[in-house]
């Protein structure tokens, strides 16, 4: 197999060193995934948008440099799941505003209705 063109420009702890950074930079990427998907079940909603854009932050310099050959296999893989624990992160944020939406028009009604039952306490006076 023919490396790719970065690599045959360093020399093997060049590339030991770049693939280290790499492994440690992606392995962050992935745990602050899980810790994405945790904070959405635990509806610490501030602290997913702090860390969602850290994240993203972070997946935008990994892929803004090359990769080393070692590990496009595992980032190919670990990517599908870092996706699925997204669009469960989604799921539950929509769950979460339309429990909220449901509960703001239930406030809503309970307020017109003491409303209701204060001004006609009012008109009994």
């Amino acid at each position: 197999s023919i490396a790719p063109f970065e690599e045959l420009m360093m020399t093997p702890d060049e590339y030991k060193d770049l693939h280290s950074n790499q492994l440690k930079q992606w392995q962050e990427i992935v745990q602050q995934s899980d810790t994405l998907l945790q904070l959405a079940h635990r509806k610490d909603w501030s602290e997913l948008l702090s860390l969602h854009a850290k994240r993203d932050e972070m997946l935008k310099q990994f892929f803004a440099q090359a990769m080393t050959q070692d590990l496009v296999e595992t980032v190919q893989k670990e990517l599908k799941s870092i996706t699925e624990q997204d669009k469960e992160i989604v799921d539950l944020v929509k769950k979460n505003q339309d429990a909220l939406s449901t509960e703001a028009q239930q406030l809503n009604q309970m307020k017109k209705r003491i409303n209701d039952y204060l001004s006609a306490d009012k008109n009994r006076l």
